[in-house]
């Protein structure tokens, strides 16, 4: 005996609510959203052709790099900066190093003492530590988290009002459960759009959380990961789920009119 079309409509309005609201959750949980590396390849090539500059690799397990570029020739005045790999997700950026590693960049060289720059709670404005660069990559970076922080309520409360109005058939909670899903697809458009904000400015402005010589810049790799896609997947499956509700609240109305009638 084949399942009433109202059945079906109401199993898929579920199914894709679920996968989006998971798709979401995963992205938001893992630290998968970028990588930045340092090319040696480059970076050797531009140790041989700048002259004030002078790149010294510090430990061959992970690559950590000790830039020293002379201010001054004739007093031999020297600025340092330490180059290394690291990778994103939404609420912090973590570096590639290990503990060994970390010891050997001065604290007066880092803007983070621990493995991991948490945004929202170690972000301070008013701090001098931090760059114009930086400023700018941490605010984009926590208004995509104040994004998602929406993007999460609204998934979590269309799960529980689509739950009641299918129980109990009402119209009502159908119709503010597909509102819910197209809000939190809002909210994942703002979010994922100030992260390709980010990234642009990352990717050709050479904006950083650590401060990076302008010469230094074709040899920062930095890319987009997995955890990118899937967010994208989650924004789409949220339109998906909200149109599906939508189509369920109608259903439902349509057929709560015959049965006055």
């Amino acid at each position: 005996m084949m399942a009433s079309p109202l059945i079906i409509l109401m199993a898929n309005a579920l199914f894709f609510g679920a996968l989006s609201a998971m798709m979401i959750m995963i992205a938001v949980s893992v630290d998968a959203w970028q990588s930045y590396k340092f090319d040696q390849t480059v970076l050797k090539s531009l140790n041989a052709s700048l002259d004030t500059y002078t790149i010294l690799q510090l430990t061959n397990t992970t690559p950590i790099y000790k830039v020293l570029v002379q201010k001054d020739p004739q007093s031999n005045a020297t600025k340092d900066y330490y180059l290394h790999g690291s990778y994103t997700g939404l609420w912090r950026l973590c570096d590639d190093m290990t503990d060994e590693d970390r010891t050997m960049i001065p604290e007066s060289y880092r803007f983070n003492p621990t493995k991991c720059f948490t945004f929202v709670t170690d972000y301070n404005e008013d701090s001098s530590v931090f760059t114009k660069p930086a400023m700018q990559i941490a605010r984009l970076q926590n208004s995509a988290a104040s994004c998602y922080i929406v993007v999460l309520i609204d998934l979590v409360t269309a799960g529980v009002v689509g739950l009641i109005g299918i129980s109990q058939k009402q119209v009502a909670s159908c119709m503010v459960t597909g509102v819910l899903y197209c809000m939190a697809a809002l909210f994942g458009v703002f979010g994922l759009s100030m992260f390709h904000t980010k990234n642009y400015y990352e990717t050709f402005q050479c904006y950083a959380m650590d401060e990076i010589p302008e010469p230094l810049c074709p040899s920062r790799h930095v890319d987009v990961l997995w955890a990118i896609p899937l967010a994208w997947l989650g924004v789409v499956f949220c339109i998906i789920a909200c149109i599906l509700w939508l189509i369920v609240a109608r259903a439902l109305r349509v057929i709560k009119a015959k049965t006055m009638l």
